[in-house]
């Protein structure tokens, strides 16, 4: 009889583990499955009226107006040049507007040019492109900042 209920109990037990081994997930929360939407990803923001560009001594400081449509998080920016090149990491918020602003040494030379270009983080993404023409490029950027605006 001992040993009956001896399988009996063993029986329950492997059961209940086995059932405990199942489970069904309802609801939300992080699919993990690849889903961008709650990543950083930036558009282009117009902003009339705002600074494009300002002169400094040594060359130019250039700036973007973006708009962060995804999540919140880490970006890493990296801003280059022929001569070097420059990367910071920001913290930003969801659904907010930003300011970017880098550095980028320059002196004048009527035969030479050259291209700004800062690639901004996401799906949607944004590239802001800009030619100097009459100016070269001396060393790397340097000075990026990124603002809510």
């Amino acid at each position: 009889m001992k040993t009956k209920r001896l399988w009996l109990v063993l029986g329950l037990a492997v059961a209940v583990a086995l059932l405990g081994s199942f489970s069904c997930k309802t609801g939300g929360g992080d699919d993990d499955g690849g889903d961008d939407q709650d990543n950083p990803s930036f558009v282009q923001e117009t902003c009339p009226g705002c600074t494009q560009e300002s002169t400094l001594a040594n060359g130019f400081r250039f700036f973007s107006y973006v708009k962060n449509i995804g999540g919140a998080g880490k970006i890493g920016m990296t801003i280059s040049s022929s001569k070097g090149s420059a990367t910071q990491q920001f913290t930003v918020a969801a659904n907010t507007s930003y300011t970017f602003s880098a550095d980028v040494p320059a002196q004048a030379k009527a035969s030479a040019s050259f291209t700004y270009s800062v690639k901004f983080p996401g799906p949607a993404g944004y590239t802001d492109t800009r030619t100097k023409n009459g100016f070269d490029c001396t060393g790397a950027p340097s000075n990026l900042k990124l603002t809510a605006r």
